[in-house]
């Protein structure tokens, strides 16, 4: 099976090309791609913790990345970090130990910073 996305658990080949299209911005006039993106994410979810934790974190990591992506168009890094907030959000929700509330607070530490110095790039 191809691992084009090795952070994620699930390879369905029509979510990794979703997956690509997000992170190579290859329709960026088109952001209802990040929402179906979610949805089909969601329908696949695992009911284990575990697994969900790691897809929400996976779902981070990609949005971070495009957002970081300085060759792809101003608008959809700015949707990209629009949508970030979702995965954090289910995060928060499956935070089940000291150790997850610290990887929790590390993530959304890591999109501040990163957001500050991607920031210029972004205002155009």
């Amino acid at each position: 099976m191809c691992q084009c996305f090795p952070q994620f658990e699930h390879q369905d080949p029509a979510i990794n090309v979703l997956r690509h299209k997000i992170r190579h911005g290859e329709e960026v006039d088109n952001p209802s791609l990040v929402l179906i993106w979610f949805s089909m994410e969601e329908a696949m979810a695992s009911t284990c913790k575990q697994a969900a934790w790691s897809l929400y974190v996976a779902e981070y990591r990609l949005l971070l990345d495009t957002l970081s992506d300085d060759m792809l168009a101003g608008h959809w890094r700015l949707w990209c970090l629009d949508n970030i907030y979702k995965p954090l959000s289910a995060l928060s929700r499956l935070v089940g130990s000291d150790e997850q509330k610290q990887e929790l607070e590390k993530l959304f530490y890591e999109l501040r910073v990163t957001s500050q110095f991607f920031k210029p790039g972004l205002a155009h």
